[in-house]
Order: C-alpha cells, then sequence, then structure tokens
C-alpha cells in the first residue's frame, strides 16, 4: 500500500489550446492540446476522464489503453493533443504516452526516462518511487534533462513545485504542465493486517481438519445411540412394527447424513478450486504485465503458480475426473502464460535429407556449415572393399549430394570445410585438407604441445583449433601452398578455464560455450558480452552463428531446446521441438534449424 504525495504545475492557458490534469483514484492524468480545442471543451475532458474512471475499472495495461482510447473517440480530440497517464493498482503502475507525453521517474536517487511517444509500459513501484508526468513543452520549459536533475532531490513534489514555481512563472509557460507523484510505503493497521491474515488463513484451508472429525465423531455417536435404540425394540417382539418404521427411518436418515455431508465436501472442494484460480490467475495477469520491465518477478510469480497448483492437488481429493479436469486446466494455464513470457516454441520438424539415398550403412557423427554446404562426416561407413570412412558434401539448396571416402576418415574426430575444400582433424595425426578434386593432404602435423582438442572451425581459409586441455584455441593462417605455425588467438591474460567448454563459432568474433557459460572474444580480447536467459541452468552443448546470421544459437540437448540471442546478447526465444534431444549435432542455414540424426537431416519448421 502506498500513500501519495501529489502536486502539480500548471502555466497559463493558450489562447488557443487547452491544459489540465487528473488525479483521483489512482489515476493520474496530464493533457495538452493544440489549436482547435477551446479552454471550455478542455474541461469537459477532464470532467468525462473523472466520470470514466468511477465507472470503468482499470484492471491491466490494455484496459488502460482502452480507457485512452475511447477517450479520445467520445471527445474527438484534434490532431496535436499529447497525453501522458499512469494508474496504480496492487503495486503495479500501468502508464501510456501519446504525442509528446512522456514519463520520468527518480528511484534511488537516479532520473530515468520510464516511456514517451505513443508507448505503454506497466512494472512494479517501489517505496520512494517518484514520477512526472508531463509534456516536451514542460521539458523545455525546465531546462530539459538536466533542468530534471537539478530539480529532483529528496524534498516533497509541493516543496519542489514552490521552488520552480517563480522561476516558470518568469518565462513563456503557456500550456505547460506537469503532474509530480511520489509513493512512499505505508503499514496497514494492526486490524487490517489481522483480517487479512485471517482471510489467507480461511482460503488456505478450508477443510478445516478438526471441524471434519467433530462431524464424523458425530456422525458416529449419532449411529451407536441408534443401534442401541433398535436393540432395545428387538427385544420386545410386540414392538417389531414400530421397530421397522424407525429402522427405515434411521436408514433414510444416515442416507441424508452421509449424502449432505458429501455434497459439503464437494462444495468446499470446488470453492478451494475457485479461490485458487482466481490467485493464479491473478498471479499470471500480473506476470503477463511485468516481464518486460522485471522478468525476474515475472518467473517468480509463474513459479509460486506452480507450487499453488501443486499444493491444491496435495490437498484436493480426486475423486470425480471433473476436479481433476479443473486442475489440469490450471496447469495448462500456467504452462502457456509461461511460454508466451518466455517465448517458447513448440515446432514441428520434418525429414529433409537421407545420406542411406547413398549408402545404406551412412550413419552420421558430426555436420559442419559453410555457405550452403554442409560437411558430414561418417567414420563408421565401411565402403565395400576397404575399411574407410566418408565426408559427404550436401547442398542445402540443391538437396545435391557428393562425397569423400578415404581410410584416414576413419580415424577422423572433427570435420570442417571452407568453399569446395573438406577438412578434418585426427586425434594423434593431425589436420587434413580434401581438395575439390578430393585430393588428400596433411595441412598441420600433430603437435606435442596440444592438449585435448575437441573442436574445429575455418574462417577466411584460417583453422582454429578449440584446445581443451591447454585452455587454448590455436590458429593457423592459411598461406599459398601451406599452413603457417600455431598461434594463440588470444591476447596476453585473455584466456580462461575450458573445463566447462566444448564448442566454439566464429563470425569474426570468437564465441566458446559450454555447461552454462557463453563467452565472447573480439580480436582476441574479451568482450562485454552478457546473456540473461530466463532458465536458471542451462547446458549447452553447443553454440552456433555465422557471418551471414543475426544471431547466436545455444543448443540444450537435454531440455530439447534452443535457446536464440542477438550478437549483443539479448535474449530473443527460445525453440522446443522433440526432435532436438535426440540428435548428434546441428547447423543453421537462413535462419532454419538442420538437426542430424544418425543418417537424417531434420529441418525445423521457422516461424
Amino acid at each position: 500500500m502506498f500513500q501519495q504525495e501529489i502536486a502539480f504545475y500548471l502555466g497559463e492557458q493558450k489562447q488557443d489550446g487547452f491544459s489540465g490534469i487528473v488525479s483521483q483514484d489512482n489515476l493520474f492524468f496530464v493533457l495538452e492540446t493544440g489549436s482547435g480545442f477551446s479552454e471550455e471543451l478542455g474541461h469537459q475532458v477532464l470532467d468525462l476522464v473523472k466520470e470514466k474512471i468511477k465507472q470503468s475499472p482499470i484492471n491491466n495495461l490494455s484496459s488502460l489503453e482502452n480507457f485512452i482510447i475511447n477517450l479520445i473517440q467520445e471527445k474527438n480530440l484534434p490532431s496535436g493533443f499529447s497525453i501522458a497517464t499512469g494508474f496504480l493498482k496492487d503495486n503495479i503502475l500501468y502508464l501510456k504516452t501519446t504525442g509528446t507525453g512522456k514519463v520520468f521517474i527518480r528511484r534511488k536517487n537516479k532520473l530515468g526516462l520510464l516511456i514517451e511517444g505513443n508507448t505503454t509500459a506497466s512494472g512494479p513501484v517501489e517505496n520512494g518511487d517518484f514520477f512526472i508526468f508531463s509534456t516536451d513543452n514542460f521539458f523545455d520549459l525546465v531546462g530539459g534533462r538536466q533542468g530534471l536533475e537539478n530539480t529532483f532531490d529528496q524534498r516533497s513534489p509541493t516543496e519542489i513545485i514552490d521552488e520552480i514555481t517563480p522561476n516558470l512563472k518568469a518565462k513563456q509557460d503557456q500550456g505547460a504542465v506537469a503532474l509530480f507523484v511520489n509513493l512512499i510505503s505505508v503499514v496497514p493497521s494492526e486490524i487490517e493486517e489481522s483480517d487479512s491474515l485471517s482471510l489467507r488463513a480461511k482460503r488456505s484451508n478450508p477443510f478445516q481438519e478438526i471441524a471434519t472429525s467433530t462431524r464424523s465423531a458425530g456422525l458416529l455417536a449419532m449411529t451407536r445411540e441408534k443401534i442401541r435404540f433398535l436393540w432395545s425394540l428387538m427385544r420386545n417382539s410386540k414392538k417389531t412394527l414400530t421397530f421397522i418404521t424407525v429402522f427405515i427411518i434411521f436408514l433414510v436418515f444416515l442416507w441424508s447424513v452421509v449424502l449432505g455431508y458429501q455434497r459439503r465436501t464437494n462444495a468446499s472442494v470446488q470453492n478451494k478450486i475457485k479461490l485458487a484460480k482466481e490467485l493464479i490467475s491473478q498471479k499470471l495477469s500480473t506476470a503477463e504485465e511485468v516481464a518486460f520491465l522485471n522478468m525476474d518477478r515475472a518467473l517468480i510469480l509463474i513459479k509460486e503458480s506452480k507450487e499453488e497448483t501443486n499444493k491444491l492437488k496435495k490437498e484436493v481429493p480426486l475423486r470425480s475426473s471433473s476436479f481433476e479436469g479443473q486442475l489440469e486446466k490450471l496447469t495448462v494455464m500456467i504452462t502457456q502464460v509461461e511460454n508466451k513470457i518466455l517465448k517458447k516454441e513448440q515446432r514441428k520438424y520434418s525429414e529433409f535429407f537421407d545420406l542411406t539415398v547413398d549408402d545404406k550403412s551412412a550413419l552420421g557423427d558430426r555436420i559442419y556449415l559453410d555457405g550452403e554446404t554442409a560437411f558430414i562426416l561418417d567414420k563408421r561407413n565401411l565402403p565395400a572393399g576397404r575399411q574407410g570412412g566418408t565426408i559427404y558434401k550436401l547442398s542445402l539448396e540443391k538437396k545435391s549430394l557428393n562425397k569423400n571416402q578415404l581410410s584416414e576418415i576413419k580415424s577422423a574426430n572433427l570435420v570442417a570445410g571452407y568453399e569446395e575444400e573438406g577438412f578434418f582433424y585426427a586425434k594423434g595425426s593431425g589436420v587434413y585438407r580434401i581438395d575439390s578434386d578430393g585430393k588428400l593432404k596433411k595441412i598441420v602435423d600433430n603437435d606435442k604441445d596440444w592438449g585435448e582438442i575437441i573442436d574445429i572451425y575455418t574462417y577466411n581459409g584460417n583453422i582454429y583449433l578449440l584446445d581443451k586441455g591447454k585452455d587454448e584455441v590455436w590458429k593457423y593462417l592459411r598461406g599459398e601452398d601451406s599452413y603457417g605455425n600455431k598461434s594463440s588467438y588470444f591476447e596476453s591474460g585473455q584466456a580462461i578455464d575450458f573445463s566447462s567448454i566444448n564448442s566454439l563459432a566464429i563470425d569474426g568474433s570468437l564465441y566458446l560455450a559450454g555447461n552454462s557459460i557463453i563467452i565472447k572474444y573480439t580480436s582476441g580480447l574479451r568482450d562485454g558480452f552478457k546473456v540473461d536467459l530466463p532458465e536458471s541452468k542451462p547446458n549447452f552443448d553447443k553454440v552456433f552463428t555465422s557471418k551471414d546470421l543475426e544471431k547466436i544459437y545455444l543448443w540444450d540437448k537435454s531440455k530439447g531446446t534452443i535457446y536464440v540471442l542477438g550478437k549483443t546478447g539479448e535474449y530473443i526465444e527460445q525453440v522446443n521441438s522433440d526432435i532436438l534431444s535426440k540428435g548428434n549435432d546441428f547447423v543453421v542455414y537462413k535462419e532454419e534449424i538442420y538437426m542430424l540424426v544418425g543418417s537424417k537431416i531434420y529441418k525445423i519448421e521457422s516461424k
């Protein structure tokens, strides 16, 4: 609960235009119009705002936006008008601006512009938050951003208005308008706390065990008394008719008591589900509203909703499919909101290509993409007549397939490609190149300085080896006929512990990923690259990007998920598909995901 300290500044009215404010029923409203709108019409608009806020309660951001849209249409506001408005409900502030409307906030002595122009936003408020609802006119008059910085301090809205008024009145302040709102948290009275706690207690446990056991004991005691009475009647043969009559009455009584108890129990269960649904719906609605400004808070609300549902499942006896169905609907509702907030998408997939059309024993181990050509390593394939392995070259545009079968490929661990050339690394041997004519050449000998080479990448013809054992990325520059000596990609002091790293990608910058880590380097120096994923503990099996893509893709096989980021680390979405938990490796071409699963390549449908 917040106490509102409110003050406003209103300059002289324009000869042809109007400015005004409304502060009523948790609504903060600032209006400025241009030519073609009289002061009388302006006051009519303000009166309508006051009337409508009483008749049309605002519950979320969309209802605030509809409130403003209906107001504009009903009063036929002329072009050039500006509005800055906010509505406070349950510690969430919903904001809307149009025209040159602006809303500023001072939080913990820091001033910031929340929204301006034709924009909406919402978020939780904190104790001491100070808001200014205004337009460009007032903003320019007070001296812009620096003027607001100089004005804002720890004083109340009234004290600030008292100070700035003489200076602003000395200027041309026609049409200037601003509403200052300071929100101070207040502690509810003990009575209100007691009532609130009582209400929560009633809601959290409508099945009072003591009351239930008392009713059960009472019913048992009544039953015993009736049995004793009937037994005494049975001992007297003259009262047989009376006994039969009483026995029938007793059965009717017992039937009505039992059924009545069941009805009351079912009614209590139904009421408990209803209360839980209302609470969960409120939490989910708030989660959607605050997700843009406060993702952490939104995820907490979703977690609380799940906990409330699980608690309900334990407390409610699932005696009927009706109860079970209602609880299942709650679970589905939570999942839908969670997917919407986290931008989770469950996508379908289809078979794109089957390597067995060329060789029925084909079995892909790894896949590498250069341009539109996928290089697929099959080291277990056994061509007829000799031991060996295969590197397939698959055109993703034409679906055409070529291959190189060589005995040396049998020992290959990693595959790469550049233009028409294929590359592979064989542990204990070195790096080999297969040229466009299919000729094999060792281009990098096995190096005693290597530790554990776990990934290979080519960029501009150069070769990069990810060495987990030595916490290094070795770079080999391409010459006319050969490759130069190795050098460390990193500048001095920039390397890190590679114990969790398992994957490498290059688009000009270099990305390392593994476990829950992703790190970006540019020109050998660590980049200020920060990722804020909604999942707390991802487990990255591979990172993929290229100079042709605008996004970064992180594969978590255990979750069957690929997280999609922007090149500066911002979270975009996550793609979910059953095939993602079954694959061996993946690449992305034109923002479409291709997953290698044994002998087949599957394509996951795009949006």
